[in-house]
């Protein structure tokens, strides 16, 4: 269970969530409501590794908490999104606190009638508001680890046909001033069926505008459609040199083991 977090000296919130090991029992069924999603995002070498836990909180909220290992700096991101296309109205950005609180630094906002994505940050130094211009009627943040992009893959009509979305992105260390980006549309053309670390797939291929040549594969579940993993040439976070994202794991403990799991990160740890 959860291998990768055991590695970095974690066990002790494995434990604490209550998670099981018969996650993967039997077929998938739909996603559902407290369903909790947890995936090792890295380098495509496996370097930087850190992991990404997706709970679906309601149809249309996302809750996400992300880090290294236990008792360190941990993020949180509230989503309020599309429950079939994913796309986020407002999405809230903090850290992670003890006793599974969490405080919000940054907002998100999308104004559709303006097709504007606007953020608001409070830095430790100043705040910013910036903008950029999102014209795709269905995007996803890439900094939010393709979180929400499960949301549209699952409620494809078709899970096989070509389909496509805007990769705008929240850059924390931009040299040039500019934290809020948008990469333009990334396509995703369907390939083939094949099997992903013993998970039946559908590959997509994503390149479009957005990726360029550095674009690369996409497997979604081919019962439930959510992703399942990616690797892509072009980095989502300050510090990384490219992308990869897999699926670990997937628990249905609802609030309670997310609560559980939040309150592991810091629980026993000591004090600065």
């Amino acid at each position: 269970m959860f291998k990768e977090i055991a590695l970095m000296g974690a066990a002790a919130l494995v434990a604490a969530a209550g998670f099981g090991t018969n996650a993967f029992g039997g077929g998938e069924p739909e996603a559902v409501e407290g369903r909790i999603y947890h995936y090792v995002r890295s380098n495509q070498d496996g370097s930087g590794a850190e992991n990404v836990y997706v709970y679906r909180a309601a149809s249309n909220r996302l809750e996400v908490y992300k880090a290294r290992e236990r008792c360190t700096d941990a993020a949180f991101v509230t989503a309020w999104v599309d429950a079939e296309t994913g796309r986020a109205a407002v999405v809230n950005g903090g850290r992670l606190m003890p006793e599974a609180r969490h405080e919000n630094f940054a907002t998100i906002a999308y104004d559709g009638a303006a097709t504007m994505l606007r953020a608001e940050a409070a830095l430790p130094d100043r705040m910013v508001r910036q903008q950029v211009r999102v014209e795709e009627p269905i995007f996803h943040l890439y900094d939010f680890d393709l979180a929400t992009l499960s949301l549209q893959t699952m409620a494809l009509d078709d899970p096989r046909s070509d389909f496509s979305f805007g990769l705008p992105l929240i850059w924390t260390e931009p040299e040039d001033g500019r934290y809020v980006r948008h990469l333009g549309r990334a396509d995703a053309e369907y390939v083939g069926e094949e099997d992903y670390r013993g998970t039946a797939a559908l590959r997509f291929e994503v390149g479009g505008p957005a990726l360029g040549d550095k674009g690369g594969p996409l497997w979604i579940d081919a019962n439930s459609g959510h992703v399942l993993g990616a690797q892509w040439g072009i980095p989502n976070h300050a510090g990384m040199d490219d992308f990869a994202i897999r699926l670990a794991e997937i628990e249905d403990s609802g609030d309670a083991g997310w609560q559980a799991l939040l309150t592991a990160h810091f629980e026993g740890c000591p004090t600065v």
